[in-house]
């Protein structure tokens, strides 16, 4: 068997690092931590671990040393946008040590993402669909039914613990020390405060809206097209789309919604579920709309069924979403707009932005099925970051796919080009 020294750099606000860690310990892999933070130790506690407190300029050269005293053979890490992450990437190929990128599923819910080297426009998983039919071919029929519970208050409390002690001690422990995400976590726990204090009004708001474009048996309901909103923050958008700015690309498909969609179709852009509303979506898409003329025409839901809203939608847009994956597998045209692992012919709209508004090309039949089986062959696994039995189930699986790579997926990432930018930018 191959030697396997396994570095594990950032995860998750939860024990799922350290589950794994156990688990490749139990199975004679040698396990090496290192951590940045308090909110990281707090997670790997009672396990021992190395530190890095320099700076973002000294780490590549702190980790190339690291990696050839300890003779790192693989490397671990949550995303592979983190300035920290890209950097150790970086290293790695130069080393010839092998990445190992993980994160929330691309399948929803109950499934973790673990790939070689990186995620979406970086993914080695094939783009063409008869390799895709190839791996379906040889694998069961996929389960997408959910395993697990989910629950936000336990998100948020495993939040808090990771986040508190960095700003309350950070300053100390780790003074170059910055969270990866694009605001302070004070200021993002601001934001839900006040989502927490509106909550009821933004329910009322979200059923009005909803009963619009669900009415009942009977009543007339709108033609539209559906835009759930990512995260503006999310380096899904940051290094994975085209103009790298969620806002930029909102007010782009609202200009080629005005300018090519039917008078009577609608467009209804949906919030993330973990928006914590400093985005302040209504009002910049209200905005647009209007210096657009259709203002009549272009809502913002926060909240609603989102299975319901994609079954009643003419289509979806999205940027590289997991929720252009539900609505694909539901059978709805969707059209990516920046690099996606599910971005092929068979699966989503190939042709303009311009044309998905008059002519949206719909899934080919067996595709749905043929798609999920070969994710589940090669870069899924049951489990997720919150919940004993889901992070005991994702680290057993994400461990066996680290150890036992899919033979499926190719040998360098699939080229992946923003296939949208020249008509998101024009003018």
């Amino acid at each position: 068997m191959h030697r396997f020294s396994l570095l594990i750099l950032q995860g998750p606000a939860s024990p799922f690092l350290k589950s794994l860690a156990s688990l490749a310990v139990q199975r004679g892999l040698t396990v090496h931590k290192i951590n940045f933070c308090l909110g990281d130790a707090i997670y790997w506690w009672p396990r021992k671990a190395s530190w890095f407190r320099g700076t973002d300029a000294q780490w590549p050269q702190f980790l190339e040393r690291f990696c050839r005293d300890k003779g790192i053979t693989d490397v671990l890490m949550l995303g592979d946008g983190r300035p920290k992450h890209a950097a150790a990437i970086a290293v790695a190929h130069r080393l010839g040590i092998r990445v190992h990128i993980f994160e929330h599923g691309y399948l929803r819910p109950d499934w973790l993402t673990i790939e070689p080297d990186g995620m979406s426009g970086r993914s080695r998983f094939p783009r063409d669909p008869g390799a895709v039919r190839a791996i379906a071919a040889g694998t069961p029929p996929a389960d997408l039914s959910g395993h697990f519970k989910s629950s936000f208050l336990a998100y948020a409390l495993l939040d808090l613990a990771f986040h508190v002690p960095n700003v309350l001690l950070g300053w100390i422990v780790h003074p170059y020390y910055r969270t990866h995400g694009p605001v302070h976590p004070v200021v993002e726990y601001a934001g839900w405060i006040g989502k927490g204090l509106t909550a009821r009004r933004r329910r009322r708001e979200a059923d009005t809206m909803q009963c619009r474009y669900l009415p009942p048996a009977g009543e007339e309901a709108p033609r539209f097209f559906l835009f759930p909103l990512q995260l503006p923050g999310d380096y899904q958008i940051r290094i994975h789309a085209p103009l790298g700015d969620l806002y930029k690309l909102v007010e782009s498909v609202i200009r080629s919604f005005a300018r090519h969609a039917p008078d009577d179709m609608r467009l209804l852009f949906k919030t993330h579920p973990i928006d914590n509303g400093l985005s302040g979506w209504q009002q910049r898409i209200g905005k647009i709309a209007e210096e657009h003329g259709i203002a009549g025409r272009v809502d913002l839901i926060d909240g609603g069924d989102l299975d319901r809203l994609i079954a009643r939608a003419e289509g979806v847009v999205t940027v590289n979403s997991t929720v252009g994956l539900t609505a694909f597998i539901a059978g709805k045209p969707v059209i990516c707009l920046g690099a996606s692992i599910y971005d092929m012919p068979g699966v989503t709209h190939q042709e303009s932005l311009a044309s998905f508004w008059t002519r949206p090309q719909a899934p080919e039949a067996d595709m749905p099925d043929a798609l999920t089986r070969a994710l589940i062959a090669t870069v899924q696994v049951r489990g997720g970051f919150i919940g004993r039995q889901a992070i005991e189930t994702g680290a057993r699986e994400m461990l066996d796919r680290i150890v036992s790579p899919s033979p499926h997926l190719l040998l360098a990432p699939a080229p992946a080009a923003f296939r949208y930018e020249d008509e998101l930018t024009a003018g």
